[in-house]
């Protein structure tokens, strides 16, 4: 194909493509403006109950081994770390601190 057979439908769509209207933002008039955040503006605090609140930690102590077998008291350890117990029949058995 000659050059000249490609040129016609290049130019035919770039004028087809420039004919479309160009879409704009739509400006509400009605609609309050955001706030300027100058160094004197203050944030209102979140209402209660929207996971802004008081934070409720666990404790970080737990006095209490629990093994596959049962469970027993143990001195205050963290969550999580190793401990073991006596159990009557089984012998000692392996746990963690919940």
């Amino acid at each position: 194909m000659s050059p000249r057979k490609l040129l016609l439908p290049a130019m035919l769509g770039t004028l087809l493509l420039a004919a479309l209207p160009a879409g704009a933002q739509y400006y509400d008039p009605y609609r309050r403006p955001p706030p300027s955040y100058d160094d004197d503006y203050e944030r209102p605090a979140p209402p209660y109950g929207y996971g802004y609140g008081r934070r409720h930690y666990r404790p970080a102590y737990g006095n209490l081994c629990v093994t596959g077998r049962g469970d027993c008291p143990t001195p205050p350890l963290p969550y999580g770390s190793s401990c073991g117990c006596y159990i009557p029949g089984f012998g000692n058995k392996r746990g963690v601190v919940q």
